[in-house]
C-alpha cells in the first residue's frame, strides 16, 4: 500500500462517490413467474391521507427556519481546495463572503440553527463542506453520482443541504434569460491563475500580467477590475478576494433570484412549497398527486407481483445507429437527432388506467383476443366486448414483418440469454410489452 501511494496510483475521491462505494446494489434476475395470483394489500387505493399539520410537522426531521444559497470559488490545480464562499439569504437582506483555506468552516459557524442551503451541483460542493460536519443524518439521498441532499448537524446546529440543480435542471448562465434576471457585467475570469499556491497562507495580491495569461479578453478583464470598487492595488496588481467575490456573488445572486422566482411561481400555481421537495420529479408527483390521483378515487399503487410485472413491460430510453452499425461520412454531415418532451407529451396524449390488475385467464392468451376486446383509442367505459382498458403480457415474437432500421423490438439479454443480439434489434424472441407497445410491433414491425 506504502509503495502504491509513494507512486501516486491512488486518487482521490469525492463524497457522493463515497456514499456510493457504500451503497448495497441489488441486480434484478428476470426469474420466470409461476403464479400471478397475488392478494388485495398489494393494491393501495391513492387517497389524500387526513393528517393535520402538526403531525406532518412531527414527521420531519425539522422545518427549515432559515434559507441560503451559495457557491464556493475553489482552486483547479492538483486537489481542488475551497478559497473563497459568497451566500445570500433568501430575502438577500444578508449577503457576504469568507475568503481564506478555512471559509467552509466559517460558513458553517455562521449558520443559524435550522438552515437549508442551496449549491447549484451539490456533488462538487458537498466536498469541501462535508468533512466538517459534526454528524450526517439519515441517509444522504443521492442518484448516481449526484448528491442532491444532505441532512446533518453542526456544533448541534439542524442543517439541510440540497441541489438546486435537480429542481431547475439548467446551467446558471441560462437563469437570466429564463427568469428575466439582470447579468450583471460580463465574467472574465482566471481560473487557472488562482492556484493553490497562489493562494497560499490566503494571499490576497495578484498580478495583473500574469493573470491575463490564463484569459482571452484582456480589455474587458481590465476593466472589471477598475469597476469593481478597491479591487485595483497599483498598476500591476488587483485584489483577488475582491474580483473572486464580485462574480461569485454575482453566481448567487443569480441563484438566489431565479430559484426565489421559481419557487413563487410554483407556489402560486400549484400551491407546492419547493423547500419541501427535492427534485422537480419529487413535484411533479406531488402534483399529479393533488390533480390526479387523489381526486379520481379509482387508481393505486401497486406492490408485490403486480409490480413486478408491469415494470418489466418499462424498456426505458435508447441509444443506437441505424442499423447498429457503426458510420462515417466525408461527404454528409451526421444527424444526431434527439427526441424531446417525450414524457410530457405522452403524459398530455394517454391515461392512466384505473381500478386493480386483473390476472388473465388461459384463454385470453391470445393476440387476437386482446386485440378484439381492448378498448378503442377514445374509449373511457366497458361497452360490449370492449372491455380491457389496458394489459402487460409476456409475449414469444415468431416473425418479423418489417426489418427496421431501427427497430421497436427489445431483446432483453436477462430474459433471452441464448441470444448474443443487440437490445434494440430485429430478432425473434422473448419480450414484456403492454398494450400500446404490442399494437406498435403489430403494426409498424
Amino acid at each position: 500500500m506504502k509503495t502504491l501511494w509513494e507512486c501516486k496510483y491512488f486518487e482521490p475521491i469525492s463524497y457522493g462517490e463515497l456514499f456510493t462505494y457504500t451503497t448495497d446494489l441489488y441486480k434484478q434476475n428476470l426469474a420466470p413467474f409461476k403464479d400471478l395470483s397475488y392478494a388485495p394489500k398489494y393494491c393501495v387505493q391513492l387517497k389524500k391521507k387526513a393528517e393535520s399539520k402538526e403531525v406532518n410537522k412531527n414527521k420531519c426531521k425539522f422545518i427549515p427556519e432559515h434559507v441560503f444559497f451559495a457557491d464556493f470559488e475553489c482552486s483547479t490545480d492538483g486537489f481542488h481546495k475551497a478559497f473563497n464562499i459568497c451566500y445570500d439569504s433568501e430575502d438577500g437582506s444578508v449577503s457576504e463572503s469568507i475568503w481564506g483555506q478555512n471559509c467552509a468552516t466559517e460558513f458553517l459557524e455562521r449558520l443559524p440553527d435550522k438552515s437549508l442551503i442551496y449549491f447549484h451541483n451539490l456533488s462538487y460542493d458537498i466536498n469541501f463542506i462535508l468533512r466538517h460536519m459534526t454528524e450526517v443524518k439519515g441517509n444522504p439521498i443521492i442518484k448516481g453520482s449526484r448528491t442532491m441532499q444532505i441532512t446533518g448537524l453542526y456544533k448541534g446546529r439542524a442543517i439541510i443541504i440540497k441541489d438546486s440543480y435537480t429542481a431547475i435542471n439548467k446551467k446558471l448562465k441560462l437563469f437570466p434569460a429564463m427568469f428575466n434576471l439582470q447579468t450583471g457585467p460580463k465574467e472574465v475570469f482566471p481560473y487557472n491563475y488562482y492556484s493553490s499556491v497562489l493562494l497560499a497562507n490566503d494571499n490576497r495580491t495578484g498580478v495583473i500580467s500574469e493573470a491575463c495569461k490564463f484569459i482571452r479578453d484582456a480589455d474587458t478583464f481590465m476593466k472589471n477590475i477598475d469597476s469593481i470598487k478597491g479591487c485595483r492595488i497599483d498598476e500591476n496588481h488587483f485584489d483577488l478576494e475582491k474580483y473572486s467575490t464580485f462574480y461569485c456573488n454575482q453566481d448567487v445572486r443569480i441563484l438566489r433570484e431565479g430559484f426565489v422566482k421559481f419557487r413563487n411561481d410554483i407556489l402560486k400555481e400549484f400551491d407546492l412549497n419547493v423547500y419541501d421537495y427535492v427534485s422537480i420529479c419529487s413535484i411533479a408527483n406531488k402534483l399529479f398527486e393533488n390533480r390526479v390521483y387523489f381526486p379520481n378515487g379509482n387508481l393505486y399503487d401497486l406492490s408485490n407481483k403486480p409490480r413486478e410485472f408491469i415494470s418489466r413491460c418499462i424498456q426505458g430510453g435508447r441509444c443506437m445507429l441505424s442499423d447498429n452499425i457503426k458510420q462515417k461520412s466525408e461527404k454528409k454531415l451526421i444527424a444526431d437527432f434527439d427526441a424531446v418532451s417525450l414524457y410530457p407529451s405522452a403524459i398530455a396524449r394517454l391515461y392512466t388506467l384505473e381500478g386493480i390488475p386483473k390476472v388473465l385467464k388461459k384463454e385470453m392468451l391470445s393476440t387476437e383476443y386482446l386485440m378484439r376486446h381492448l378498448f378503442d383509442d377514445d374509449q373511457k367505459e366497458p361497452i360490449g366486448e370492449k372491455f380491457m382498458s389496458g394489459f402487460f403480457v409476456l409475449i414469444k415474437i415468431t416473425e418479423i414483418g418489417i426489418h427496421r432500421h431501427f427497430p421497436l423490438i427489445v431483446c432483453d439479454p436477462e430474459l433471452n440469454p441464448e441470444l448474443n443480439v443487440p437490445r434494440s434489434s430485429n430478432t425473434c424472441c422473448l419480450m414484456y410489452v403492454d398494450h400500446i407497445t404490442l399494437q406498435d410491433l403489430i403494426k409498424y414491425q
